[in-house]
């Protein structure tokens, strides 16, 4: 049995780093780690150190750099100002701005990053720039910034003015950033502005002195990107964790080749690596030999790369990075036989490192689930990934919740892990937030006789602000075949999940205040009427939005609120209140060559008796016939007609004499004829 661990113990326990301490401008307490974690070189191999101090800031910050961006460079400053004689601020500027860079630039190929994205991505490459060349003026102990720009300048190539300022000594002219309109929104995330100071040292950094001669020498694959890590090797005295970086934009994904990796690996650059560091560097190449894009009806080739994987086992390699093969490995047993015993064996062999992502962890806990209930390697992969991995902390909470897979029942460690994983992952916004860490465990649970393992969980996540599980939980309580089916709690969290911005959750409010609105007992239906129309209106608007901006799309939701508007809410647009709103999208949609809308505003323009004051019979007349044209047989269309035509023949031959009279550019739905 595992014991079960509050997070408290756990970050204890493992000592690795503090979280909060920016958010909470703990700066002494900052000073403290850092000058720690600086001075640790002397007792950790160099590769571990390396690893540490670049893993454990972004760890620590990369949450409130993300979701705080501007008051996170407030608080940087804050930092430098309280402790003037420190560099550890200015290497975490430099950080904050390679992590904004790398965010706008994305991990898309090229081609697939939006022009405004590499714009911003471009802006803050300025600032990576600027600010590391102030770090290594400031101090060169400040050297490790110079792996940002290895990144920067293989990323995003080296910018022509840097290029100038640092090998040419000619300084930027009006050096400044370029925000256009259509980027501020995105840039504000990050802090970035016209207004944003670049300031560039006086003097070159002393540090760079002796290697302005070596870029006109270079003669490398990735020649910018060389130039940095020659200089990180020179000051580390080592430089495996560059070396690494270096040889990943040497992929042929980045127009390179795996014979450059083998020749730079086998270079003066690398001499003074032991062997198995120099397969830290080939590992690169091997691991991404075995690709992972595989659907399960490719069997041959996933049967090869599962031989290629099975011989790079077979190499000297660190355990970390078999740990990494053995993870590719039960994705491709998966492929082939989802019940797969051997499967489990490869989890076991990755027990203790922190080498899953979300999607390695899906497939584990379907796994799992499925198939290995009585094994504990669940419960061992969410204590090594809980820290770092939002839906492992998760995980562990669920377990131990539950008292399953080998960790121990507390429902209480299991809250305080729930609270953990909004550190890790903050609630978003829908659409952004529909796939949430609580959302990507409960996924695995989502048959109906599992609801009742997941409701406290998803409770939980939906207290903490996670939209997906307001709306999960709703649907969970509205399913009468359900154990847990309850009217009014249902309505609690879908009503909630639409105060958080979810769509299909608008909708069903604005069906459920429509339905009592409509009732025959319902003696006061308008405050009822407009509530339901507010739900619909919200959800229309955020549609059409996220529809523009290309973050979500459901067609067939937008049409059904329109479906809703020309059956149900249509009759009621004699209150003002409610047609104001109502007929206007009737008219967009109906030149949209929306039948039902077409179909309504026939009836309405035509409905003298009732609605004088929308009584219009040119117009009833036109869009009956827009509709009609459209879809002749359509059982709305018909009803339409019976309302405007009517049988007399003096009315037939009114209507055919009022359609004459419509221009061709003014009837609703056509068509132009393409030559």
């Amino acid at each position: 049995m595992i014991k079960a661990e509050y997070v408290h113990e756990a970050l204890r326990k493992e000592g690795q780093y503090p979280l909060g301490l920016l958010e909470n401008r703990q700066y002494e307490s900052l000073e403290q780690f850092f000058n720690q974690l600086w001075n640790s070189r002397q007792d950790k191999s160099l590769f571990q150190w390396e690893s540490d101090w670049f893993a454990y800031p972004y760890q620590m910050f990369s949450e409130m750099f993300l979701n705080q961006g501007p008051q996170a460079l407030q608080h940087l400053d804050e930092w430098s100002n309280a402790y003037p004689d420190s560099f550890f601020p200015y290497v975490m500027k430099v950080r904050y701005w390679a992590f904004w860079a790398s965010k706008y630039r994305g991990g898309s190929w090229a081609n697939q990053v939006s022009e405004d994205m590499w714009d911003c991505a471009r802006e803050a490459q300025k600032q990576i720039y600027a600010t590391a060349m102030q770090a290594l003026a400031f101090s060169p102990k400040a050297w490790t910034v110079t792996i940002h720009l290895l990144n920067a300048a293989a990323k995003l190539e080296e910018p022509k003015w840097f290029d100038k300022w640092l090998f040419k000594q000619k300084k930027p002219q009006n050096l400044k950033h370029a925000i256009k309109p259509s980027l501020q929104k995105i840039a504000a995330l990050s802090g970035l502005s016209t207004d944003l100071a670049l300031v560039l040292p006086e003097q070159i950094p002393e540090i760079l002195k002796p290697y302005i001669d070596l870029k006109a020498e270079l003669n490398m694959p990735q020649n910018e990107a060389a130039f940095w890590l020659k200089v990180f090797l020179d000051q580390s005295k080592f430089g495996l964790v560059a070396a690494i970086d270096y040889c990943w934009y040497l992929l042929p994904r980045w127009g390179y080749s795996y014979e450059e990796i083998t020749q730079f690996v086998q270079s003066d650059w690398c001499e003074h690596f032991t062997e198995i560091e120099k397969n830290e560097l080939n590992f690169v190449m091997w691991y991404d030999s075995v690709e992972d894009s595989y659907s399960d009806d490719q069997t041959g080739e996933i049967k090869k790369h599962i031989q290629i994987a099975l011989d790079l086992l077979k190499r000297p390699l660190s355990e970390k990075n078999r740990a990494k093969i053995y993870l590719r490995l039960a994705y491709f047993y998966t492929l082939l036989n989802p019940s797969d015993p051997k499967i489990l064996d490869c989890y076991v062999h990755t027990f203790t490192h922190e080498v899953f992502d979300e999607y390695d962890l899906q497939r584990a806990i379907d796994y799992w689930f499925k198939y290995a209930k009585s094994s504990d390697f669940l419960g061992e992969i969410a204590i090594s990934n809980r820290k770092t991995l939002a839906s492992a902390a998760v995980l562990y909470g669920l377990l131990a919740q539950h008292g399953w897979s080998g960790v121990e029942k507390n429902p209480l460690v299991a809250q305080s892990w729930f609270e953990f994983a909004k550190s890790l992952e903050r609630p978003k916004a829908f659409p952004e937030g529909e796939y949430c860490c609580f959302y990507r465990v409960y996924k695995s649970f989502h048959e109906l006789e599992s609801y009742p393992d997941v409701i406290d969980m998803l409770h939980s996540a939906s207290e903490l602000g996670y939209v997906n599980p307001s709306f999960t939980s709703g649907y969970i309580h509205s399913r009468e075949d359900s154990s847990l089916y309850d009217v009014d709690i249902a309505k609690k969290y879908s009503s909630k999940a639409a105060e958080q911005g979810h769509y299909i959750a608008m909708y069903n409010m604005g069906v459920n205040y429509l339905n009592r609105g409509i009732k025959d007992t319902e003696s006061h239906p308008f405050p009822l009427l407009k509530q339901s129309l507010d739900y619909f209106e919200q959800a229309r608007i955020g549609l059409e939005k996220s529809r523009k901006d290309g973050t979500y799309e459901y067609q067939e939701l937008e049409d059904d609120i329109i479906d809703l508007y020309a059956d149900r809410l249509y009759h009621y647009s004699y209150y003002p209140e409610l047609g104001d709103i109502l007929i206007p999208q009737l008219i967009t949609h109906g030149w949209q060559r929306h039948i039902k809308a077409m179909s309504a505003l026939a009836r309405l323009y035509a409905d003298q008796a009732n609605r004088p004051h929308y009584f219009n019979y040119a117009d009833a007349v036109k869009w009956c016939e827009a509709a009609r044209l459209q879809a002749p047989e359509n059982d709305d269309v018909l009803e339409a007609i019976a309302v405007v035509e009517s049988d007399p023949m003096k009315k037939i031959l009114k209507y055919q004499f009022t359609v004459d009279k419509i221009p061709v550019e003014e009837m609703p739905g056509r068509q132009d004829v393409l030559f």
